[in-house]
């Protein structure tokens, strides 16, 4: 063999032994065409709660899953919840089945890193041994979360309760800061007019702002004391609470209530999303008047003022009480209490409209006042007509009551002083009577001075107005004095409120207002202006007319 080919030989074994040794090495990196791109891993993360530590028998309780991926694509995903001992099913949400002891959600479809929420509604058998334990199991996709309840206290007599209680504020998802509006509806279905104590607990990632009517409220515990509701009547209570600045994400914020021992509770989860500035809402069925038996449709608009696309918007519509649903517009789907959008997205400087179809009942009374609520972001949009027996009327501005309240800057120094101004103005046709307006100041930093025409009762400033007509407008202006032991770069709340008789058909967005003013040391002598501050329905644009009565208290 000449040494040319011995060499060539040699040359071959080297590169063959090379590829053998390369093939057993953590290093080696095939071309794409024959490893393929290899995917990331996928996970999924599961939580599994009923909120309560300890129930009676006799008493309900409401499973929550929260599921969420990291996925870079849409999966669709089997869920499994295994149902503990002596629980009885009510209700299942996203069209989950029952099969044996357990619930099932087959080819749920699970976003990209956007959490989805999984609810089942079970009542605790009456003759559930006290002492024991209902366990409960969630799974998917080999993972799993369980929740364990302890079964305690007297067994409760469990009759058809004459009335009935309900609580929502329309999200299901709320960021850091963001106020929450829960609606509490309570329905008397017996024959005899009923006085009821209702009782709302908000947990702790939730701070109480405000609510409707005569309430007392102590660490987030609000009651409503000696109740009267008729016979076959409906009420209404409404709440204002903020999701706290340090809530973590995907926390489940469980917020309950009671009334004559019958529970309910509404659940929202805890999002970090971008904050889109400028963002609106308003609905309108454009119609002053509405007979029975007639078709009405809502129209929805969302703008967006902001530079970026607004995406992951939720939309919550809540229909009159004499209203019954027929269809929505871009795959708006009904819950039984309210239509839902999710997921969507407004273009920047771009305007989106939803519509619901709806049918008024043939039984829905003359002079009944039908208020749809529209909600999304934490901003609420409404809508109110009348039902006549006339033809229907094409609305021009409708136009309620406006509570505004301005301050004189938007950032202070320690020490300094402040001076606001409120005023409420009676848009409509009717008189409100004994208004009560409420301002409560952070009395850790904040003294009132110069509001002498106003009653201070503890940490609130109060003042009564025996009557206020249409067209009339209150106006009062007080100034409060910043501590110099205030912290630097805080932000200080305080939340001014207007009931009474002629008031209660108004949203409570309509009648609360919270103001929140910056702490800065070494600021210039005044801070900016924000006369822009104000809380009024839609259709403000209408409130250009004289005004009849100006009273002013200094």
């Amino acid at each position: 063999m000449s040494l040319a080919r011995r060499i060539y030989m040699l040359t071959i074994l080297a590169v063959f032994a090379a590829t053998a040794v390369g093939l057993h090495s953590a290093t080696v990196s095939l071309p794409s065409e024959m490893a393929g791109a290899a995917e990331p891993v996928r996970h999924i993360f599961l939580t599994l709660t009923d909120g309560s530590e300890m129930v009676q028998p006799g008493g309900s309780l409401v499973y929550v899953i929260q599921i969420r991926s990291d996925a870079q694509r849409v999966e669709q995903v089997d869920v499994t919840l295994t149902l503990p001992s002596y629980a009885n099913l009510i209700e299942i949400s996203d069209n989950g089945v029952r099969e044996g002891n357990t619930v099932v959600w087959r080819n749920f479809s699970l976003d990209p890193v956007v959490a989805r929420r999984l609810m089942v509604d079970v009542s605790v058998d009456p003759q559930a041994q006290i002492g024991g334990v209902m366990s409960s199991l969630v799974t998917c996709d080999g993972e799993s979360a369980a929740d364990t309840t302890r079964i305690g206290g007297s067994r409760l007599v469990v009759n058809p309760p004459e009335l009935r209680l309900r609580i929502t504020d329309g999200k299901d998802y709320a960021g850091p800061d963001e106020e929450l509006r829960y609606v509490l509806t309570v329905e008397n279905t017996s024959e005899s007019d009923r006085t009821f104590e209702l009782r709302t607990e908000l947990p702790n990632l939730i701070t109480f702002l405000a609510a409707t009517g005569q309430y007392q409220e102590q660490d987030g515990s609000v009651r409503w004391m000696d109740q009267l509701i008729r016979a076959g009547d409906v009420r209404t209570f409404e709440l204002i609470a903020t999701v706290q600045h340090d809530v973590v994400d995907f926390a489940a914020m469980v917020t309950k209530a009671s009334i004559d021992g019958f529970p309910a509770s509404d659940t929202t989860v805890a999002q970090r999303q971008p904050i889109i500035e400028g963002f609106s809402i308003s609905v309108t069925d454009a119609l002053q008047n509405i007979a029975p038996a007639s078709e009405v449709i809502y129209q929805i608009h969302l703008r967006n003022e902001d530079d970026r696309l607004a995406t992951g918007v939720g939309v919550s519509a809540a229909l009159p009480l004499y209203v019954e649903f027929m269809e929505a517009s871009n795959g708006g789907v009904w819950t039984g209490n309210n239509v839902r959008w999710d997921n969507l997205t407004v273009s920047p400087h771009g305007d989106r409209t939803l519509t619901v179809l709806g049918h008024v009942r043939t039984d829905a009374p003359i002079n009944a006042v039908l208020r749809m609520t529209a909600e999304t972001q934490g901003l609420v949009g409404v809508d109110q007509t009348t039902v006549t027996a006339g033809a229907p009327q094409r609305e021009e501005h409708k136009t309620q009551a406006t509570l505004r309240k301005i301050a004189d800057r938007s950032e202070v120094r320690p020490g300094d002083t402040v001076t606001y101004t409120i005023s409420l103005r009676n848009n409509t046709d009717q008189s409100f009577r004994n208004v009560r307006i409420e301002d409560r100041l952070d009395a850790r930093y904040m003294t009132a001075v110069g509001a002498e025409r106003g009653q201070m009762q503890g940490d609130r400033l109060l003042w009564i107005l025996p009557e206020l007509q249409p067209g009339q407008e209150w106006t009062t202006r007080y100034s409060v004095e910043i501590s110099d032991r205030t912290p630097n770069g805080i932000s200080i709340d305080n939340v001014v409120t207007a009931v009474g008789d002629g008031l209660e058909s108004l949203s409570l967005t309509e009648r609360v207002f919270s103001a929140r003013i910056g702490v800065v040391r070494g600021l210039p002598p005044t801070g900016a202006a924000f006369d822009a501050i104000f809380l009024a329905i839609s259709g403000l644009a209408g409130i250009g007319q004289t005004f009849l009565f100006k009273r002013r208290l200094v």
